[in-house]
């Protein structure tokens, strides 16, 4: 079966006359058309098209495909086609299915995710952007891509590819070579880009390069780009190399979504270019699984969320923290009078003791966060200092402190009863709270008991601390008479089919 890329527009033409008489009733469809030259972009039925193309490669033609886009995604103006709805085809089958998208108007998206794609369908998602004049947005996310080469490679030299919304190739592996060719392409965008993911591709600093300078060649991409995800390619940003990404980042941009994780990134060295770039509209930002390298930077660190007037996420975790930063990173936020309901990852940051002695000191200034995640990270026996700052804390409604509880006996209860005294006071704001994988034990039934008379918590997640059964006849009992509760996570408790009976009897009650 050959899926060839030389089918004429007017042998397609005359295949779909043969077929049908009328196109006038599906998704894309024009009436009263005349012109049959061999330049026209045919935009009637996407159905009449796959058949057309169906017959041309001696493949059946399946009903489904036909009834589901011109049932469920038309009566639903649906104009993104979801591979996974067919996922159970055949490689070829998908194959005819993508290539019929790129004669059709109705789409203009194209997603896959999670699903593999063999090199038949990668070849035809190249043709159809190359061919398409209404195609804007490209989703390929884990699709088992081994070497994607150049996605807009077809594009005539004299047309700029269509292609100008949303791409997203996570989960690939991209060759040097079609990282370059791809960058190569988006210079030609005439429109910009809205959204860039190339997360977990294998970039090469190399290839960032290229990206950045592509992206410094153009005020549209300033203008446009608003989601930028280079997320978990190791290595990309140690180097002198990422000076042309802070290149881009410093000029005046429109960034809301920034995620560099696990890019090596030396992230003192960023908030200079973000300070004076993004911080106006950047609203989500992670840079966890890096390094903190400069300390004569915090200055312009301070100043950053002291100016960012849109953020509402910020990771920081499994970075190794110091207490200046810490100490930086909460002067800004309280300084800032601009936001609110902020979630704040610093879990894995090696805080201990003398992190814990800032989050004591400065974090009830901080009334913009409303989610924190301090977990793992060893704050042990300073929990005793640190748990009662939450409870004065006017707006923090999910708090997260799991892996932090390697204590003696002694010490852990008297961990716990703060923790009891938390969740009980009358004015306690705290919405969640999980301590996964804190190994609590027996001795953590204390807290499970103290559920039943809780009247701020919706979700606990008590996961990973071998409770065993006598704490899920514990929880049992507090979830006869609690009323607030709405989500119990319990996995990882060594709990056998007795104790979740006793829950199980509980709940029915």
């Amino acid at each position: 079966v050959k899926y060839r890329e030389d089918v004429g527009e007017m042998q397609l033409f005359m295949l779909m006359m043969d077929r049908h008489a009328s196109f006038s009733h599906y998704p894309g469809s024009v009436e009263n058309t005349t012109d049959s030259s061999p330049n026209y972009r045919l935009t009637w039925g996407f159905s009449e098209t796959y058949a057309a193309l169906c017959d041309y490669n001696g493949i059946g033609c399946k009903e489904e495909v036909q009834w589901d886009v011109d049932t469920i995604y038309h009566s639903q103006d649906n104009r993104e086609f979801n591979l996974q709805d067919f996922s159970h085809l055949d490689s070829r089958d998908l194959a005819v299915i993508v290539a019929s998208m790129a004669y059709n108007t109705w789409f203009t998206k194209l997603y896959c995710k999670d699903l593999r794609l063999g090199s038949e369908v990668v070849e035809q998602v190249l043709h159809t952007v190359s061919k398409s004049c209404s195609l804007e947005e490209v989703t390929l996310e884990n699709a088992g891509l081994k070497s994607l080469v150049a996605l807009l490679r077809c594009c005539p030299p004299s047309a700029p590819p269509p292609l100008h919304s949303l791409l997203s190739i996570s989960s690939a592996c991209l060759c040097f070579a079609g990282v370059s060719n791809l960058i190569q392409q988006i210079c030609r965008l005439n429109k910009g880009l809205r959204l860039l993911n190339l997360s977990k591709t294998s970039l090469s600093s190399k290839g960032v390069v290229s990206l950045s300078q592509a992206l410094c060649s153009s005020d549209d991409y300033s203008n446009s780009l608003l989601h930028l995800d280079l997320s978990k390619n190791p290595g990309i940003l140690s180097g002198e190399d990422a000076t042309n990404l802070y290149l881009f980042l410093a000029q005046p941009n429109c960034l809301v979504h920034l995620d560099l994780s696990g890019t090596d990134c030396a992230v003192d060295l960023l908030f200079g270019a973000l300070l004076r770039g993004c911080c106006a509209d950047l609203s989500y930002l992670n840079l966890s699984r890096n390094s903190f390298s400069h300390r004569e930077t915090l200055p312009s660190f301070r100043q950053f969320f002291s100016s960012a007037f849109s953020l509402s996420h910020v990771s920081f975790a499994s970075m190794k923290m110091p207490p200046d930063v810490l100490r930086a990173l909460f002067l800004g936020l309280s300084s800032n009078p601009h936001i609110s309901d902020v979630h704040l990852d610093i879990s894995g940051c090696e805080l201990k003791s003398a992190g814990a002695a800032v989050i004591q000191e400065l974090f009830p200034l901080v009334s913009c966060i409303s989610t924190l995640d301090i977990s793992d990270n060893g704050l042990d026996a300073d929990l005793l200092s640190v748990i009662p700052v939450f409870s004065r804390h006017p707006s923090l409604k999910h708090l997260l402190l799991g892996k932090n509880f390697n204590i003696k006996s002694r010490v852990l209860d008297e961990v716990l009863q703060k923790l009891v005294q938390l969740i009980q006071e009358e004015e306690c704001t705290l919405q969640s709270l999980s301590l996964v994988d804190s190994r609590l034990r027996s001795r953590g039934t204390v807290l499970v008991n103290a559920l039943g008379s809780n009247a701020c918590l919706r979700r606990v997640d008590l996961s990973g601390n071998g409770l065993e059964d006598t704490g899920a006849r514990m929880l049992s009992k507090a979830l006869q008479i609690n009323t607030t509760l709405r989500s119990v996570t319990w996995d990882r408790n060594n709990t056998t089919a007795s104790g979740l009976q006793d829950v199980a009897r509980a709940l029915e009650q």
